[in-house]
């Protein structure tokens, strides 16, 4: 398991802007894969009627997948992977400006409908797809040697390492993650939690 620190992702947000072009949106792609700890086929599946600015929340009940090179939208696997993710207003206002950027997009570049069944990330005519996030982090990857090399996927481990971070409580993690029992999200993420026996320890010389 591999994940990026906040300063590690902020420094491959600098490299990106470097070569990002206005008409993209894969700096929100990123975004929101490092701060929900999404699943980049959650993510893909979204449309702007999954996004509930009033509430600040995501919607997951959907995922993205490829078959046969056709994209398939399908339901989660289990209960626990439907749920909201609350996101910060920094977030929403970035989808904020997405969204009308994306109306003028669609209406006067593709001439395609901009409605709440569009898809939230989609830059092109053609939908985005799990194969251009890859590509754009190779493209990172190959111009920028020095930059720490992580999977599409290890967005979800650095949102949990970031919420461990900052003594977020397990069960909001879980919750969080759409993992179906805390024991699931122990197994997975246990070792990053920090052992917290010395502090206990220290506490106990205030009792008596």
């Amino acid at each position: 398991m591999e994940f990026w620190t906040p300063s590690e992702f902020s420094q491959f947000l600098d490299y990106l802007k470097d070569e990002n072009s206005d008409e993209d949106c894969f700096e929100l792609i990123f975004y929101t894969l490092f701060f929900t700890g999404m699943r980049i086929g959650e993510l893909l599946a979204l449309t702007w009627n999954d996004i509930d600015f009033s509430r600040r929340e995501i919607i997951v009940n959907k995922s993205s997948s490829q078959i046969k090179g056709k994209i398939v939208i399908s339901t989660p696997k289990t209960k626990s992977s439907i749920r909201r993710i609350s996101i910060h207003s920094k977030l929403a206002s970035m989808l904020k400006d997405w969204k009308q950027q994306q109306k003028n997009l669609f209406e006067n570049q593709f001439a395609l409908p901009h409605d709440k069944t569009t898809q939230v990330f989609q830059f092109k005519l053609n939908e985005t797809t799990r194969f251009h996030v890859r590509k754009k982090m190779d493209t990172i990857y190959k111009h920028h040697p020095d930059l720490k090399k992580i999977r599409i996927h290890d967005f979800r481990h650095s949102h949990v390492a970031l919420l461990i971070d900052n003594r977020e409580e397990l069960v909001t993690i879980k919750d969080r993650m759409g993992h179906s029992s805390i024991t699931t999200t122990i197994d997975v993420y246990g070792h990053l939690f920090p052992n917290r026996q010395q502090e206990m320890a220290d506490r106990l010389d205030d009792i008596i």
